[in-house]
Order: C-alpha cells, then sequence, then structure tokens
C-alpha cells in the first residue's frame, strides 16, 4: 500500500467529516476483511446511485474515482487507523499542550492533576506513547516538582499518576473513591452516583454503556446493581484493555470494539443505554440517540449526561463577576460557531448540549421522563498566579478549538479581566479557586 493511498482516504474522511473508513463503514475496528470488502462494496453501489443527489454528490464521485485505493488500504486497515489515528493527533495535541502548560505553570504538578490531564487527553484520542513522551519533555524543560519528586533534567523520569484500579469489592466508599481517582476533582462523586444509581432500578437487566472508555460506569452501577449485565462499548482498544484490568469479579460484564452510533449489538436486547459525557464533540448526536432506540426494547430507559458550558463559572474566594460575564459572551459565541441547527434538531451539539438532551432525545423517538441537574467542579486550594494562567488558557483552547483567532475581540475581552484581577490580587494569594458546570442528567423512555 502506498503512502499516496493513504494520504487519498485521509483526504476522503475529512470530506465526509468521519474519523476513519471503518467508521465511514458503519463497522467496528476489528471486522474481518471480508466484511470491510462486502461493505465497501455496498457504500459504492448506493453512492452511485446518489450522484445526483447534491448533499451525496462529491463523496459519491470521490468514492467512485478511488475505490481502487480504497479496497486496497481496507485489506489490512491497520496502517489506515493508525495514520488517521496520527493526524488526529496532530490536530489535537496542541490543545493538550496548552492544558499542560496551564498546569506546569509554577513549576509543580500533582498526581491529581496529572491524572486529569492524562484522562482528557486518552478520551480525545491522543495514545498514551504520545502523551507520556511530549508530558516528559514539558516536565524535563520545566523541572518540574511531582509530590516532591524534582526532576531536572533526568530522561527516563518515574511515572507519576499511573495508578491501576483493581477489581471493586462490596464497599461503596470504596468504589467511589476509585472512580474520583481516575476522573478528576469533584465530577464523578458520591452525590452523581446516587443520582445514576436512581435511574437504575435493582433486579436483572440489561445495560449498554455505548461510548465506555474505561468502564467507570461500571465501577459505580455494578456493585449497587448486581443482577444487572454490563455491555461496554467503545472505538479505542487501549481503553477497553485498560478497564479489563480493573473491572470487577463475579458479574456479567462484556466489553466490545465498536462505535456509538454503529452499536455490535442486536435490536431491542437492552434494557438501558447509558451515555455519560459521550456526546458533546460527536458532528451529530441523532445516529447515536437512534442506535439506542434500535437496541433498547419497549419499555427500555436511556439516560445521557452532558453539561451547560453556557452556565460555567469560576471563582476564586469569591465570585469572579467581570470575567464571568466575559467568559459566558465567549463561550456563547463558541456554541453559535460550533452548534448544529436548533430547527433541524441535528448536528453538532456545541457548549449548551445539556438542556438540549431532551428535545434531541425526543427528536429520536424517546419520550423524555427526567432531568436532573449535578453541579461539576474542581475547587480547590490554589495559588492565583497558578489559577490565573488557567483563566487564560482554558478560554483561549477554547476558542481556538471554534477556530477564532487571538485577536478576537471577545477572547481579548477574557484576558483584559484576567489582567485586572491580576492586579487586584497578588500572585502568591492562597485561595479556594476553580470552576463549577451544571451538568444535566436526562431519561428518555422508549414507549
Amino acid at each position: 500500500m502506498a503512502d499516496k493511498e493513504l494520504e487519498v482516504a485521509a483526504e476522503f474522511c475529512k470530506l465526509v467529516d468521519t474519523a476513519d473508513l471503518l467508521e465511514y463503514l458503519g463497522l467496528p475496528k476489528d471486522s474481518a476483511p471480508p466484511v470491510v470488502q462486502e461493505a465497501l462494496g455496498k457504500k459504492r453501489r448506493r453512492l452511485q446511485s446518489m450522484q445526483s443527489n447534491p448533499k451525496y454528490r462529491d463523496s459519491a464521485k470521490f468514492l467512485i474515482k478511488n475505490y481502487r485505493s480504497f479496497e486496497r488500504v481496507l485489506e489490512n486497515p491497520i496502517a489506515h487507523l493508525e495514520y488517521q489515528r496520527g493526524i488526529k493527533e496532530l490536530e489535537l495535541l496542541p490543545y493538550v499542550e496548552i492544558a499542560m502548560a496551564a498546569i506546569m505553570a509554577d513549576g509543580h504538578i500533582d498526581t491529581a492533576e496529572e491524572t486529569f490531564i492524562r484522562t482528557k487527553a486518552l478520551e480525545l484520542g491522543i495514545s498514551l506513547e504520545t502523551y507520556k513522551r511530549r508530558f516528559n519533555e514539558l516536565r524535563v524543560e520545566n523541572g518540574l516538582d511531582i509530590e516532591g519528586d524534582t526532576v531536572y533534567g533526568t530522561t527516563n523520569p518515574s511515572w507519576a499518576g499511573s495508578q491501576t484500579f483493581r477489581p471493586t469489592g462490596s464497599s461503596q466508599s470504596e468504589t467511589e473513591r476509585k472512580v474520583r481517582g481516575a476522573s478528576g476533582h469533584g465530577w464523578w462523586d458520591a452525590t452523581f452516583t446516587t443520582l445514576l444509581l436512581d435511574c437504575i432500578p435493582g433486579g436483572p437487566g440489561k445495560l449498554v454503556d455505548v461510548y465506555c472508555r474505561t468502564a467507570l460506569s461500571a465501577l459505580t452501577v455494578l456493585p449497587e446493581r448486581r443482577q444487572l449485565s454490563y455491555v461496554g462499548v467503545d472505538r479505542n482498544a487501549e481503553r477497553l484493555r485498560e478497564a479489563q484490568e480493573h473491572l470487577p469479579s463475579g458479574q456479567d460484564i462484556s466489553l466490545m470494539a465498536g462505535d456509538p452510533h454503529a452499536l455490535p449489538i442486536e435490536d431491542e436486547s437492552m434494557d438501558y443505554a447509558l451515555a455519560i459525557r459521550a456526546l458533546a464533540n460527536l458532528s451529530d448526536t441523532e445516529p447515536v440517540m437512534r442506535e439506542a432506540f434500535r437496541v433498547l426494547q419497549s419499555g427500555g430507559l436511556f439516560i445521557a449526561v452532558e453539561p451547560n458550558g453556557l452556565a460555567e463559572a469560576f471563582t476564586f474566594d469569591g465570585h469572579l463577576t467581570g470575567y464571568n460575564v466575559a467568559f459566558q459572551r465567549l463561550a456563547a459565541k463558541v456554541d453559535a460557531a460550533t452548534s448544529g441547527s436548533q430547527k433541524s434538531n441535528i448536528g453538532k451539539p456545541g457548549l449548551a448540549i445539556g438542556p438540549d438532551l431532551g428535545r434531541r432525545m425526543a427528536h429520536a423517538g424517546f419520550e423524555p421522563t427526567k432531568i436532573a441537574v449535578h453541579a461539576s467542579n474542581n475547587m480547590a486550594k490554589r495559588r492565583f498566579v497558578k489559577f490565573a494562567k488557567r483563566l487564560r488558557m482554558y478560554p483561549y483552547a477554547m476558542a481556538r478549538q471554534a477556530g477564532f483567532r487571538d485577536t478576537d475581540p471577545d477572547l481579548q475581552a477574557v484576558f483584559a479581566e484576567v489582567d485586572i484581577l491580576e492586579k487586584r490580587i497578588p500572585g502568591d494569594t492562597i485561595g479556594m479557586g476553580g470552576h463549577v458546570l451544571p451538568m444535566f442528567l436526562v431519561v428518555g423512555t422508549k414507549e
């Protein structure tokens, strides 16, 4: 297979807004070559009949023209998947580096901060190898102190924050401790666990976690719902391997490679479908919701949890009024630039998907039956000099991801508010700082 063919496949994936050809074909990453070739042939035949449709014209012509190249690429798709992963890493690594720079600003990083950044990097699709390499490069450059272990110029520092979570016992507090340790400050806490369990009655049933990552939901739910069968689906094989290491034993648990919009599950075979922070970064939520509808039995419940980024607020020993006004104005602009049409019920969710979940569920055929709001936060004692850097870096990354220039007036207005705070608050001031983000839990019933 020539590099040129990988480049052509990548160009097509960009045209149709998909991660790779297997995702485009609606197939798991480990699909057998004959299955893949058959699906490619069916897709070609379908598009040949749709070339007159303006919606499909460009993609149809591209696929038909390069069909033989795609066949060769998919004879052994590993190289294609690695190539696509590399492209995604190049696009996303700058945002992870911004987050790294923010937490390294004062020359110290603790394991909770490192674990949080690492988890988010893996969720974005950055490989653990790439993350470790770049993190250690920045760590050495800055002479970072990780919980008292100062590293100056070492080329092989001990890896901080690499906790391994072992099988869960019956203690709910132990489960909560592990989940908090894996997901960062104040997000998946006892209160959220209670909200989630209230949506899943006791007794036998089958639950599919449509984007399970490392199966943290299993660690939370299964100790309290021991008759439940759990199926975790994720497109990232590395995350599934990590999940397998720490899942509890003695219960009906299976993990599958697949995509949330093409679940490898039979029709009407599940009682519950769970999607926790699984929708906000998708190009369209409707395919995932319709897949959840397909696999659920009549009366089944779809449970989704997403934030309202337009209501995010920052504090440091009090409400940062001026900053929050400027930040929320920028957030509204980012949301308008990245969200789909409110009239068509499709498209990218934007920053405010949480309050919009019920409407999107109804469009997919569900009856929204319950809503609850949980406050996610990362409140902690901090030095203001470090917190001020976060107040700059966070909106900067958000604006750049939306395609805004550094000179954007709303972004500059946020920076101006940080300038005001830095003049008012000495950098060595230690206070309780962080941000609060409303998380919407919405339940839809398949009538």
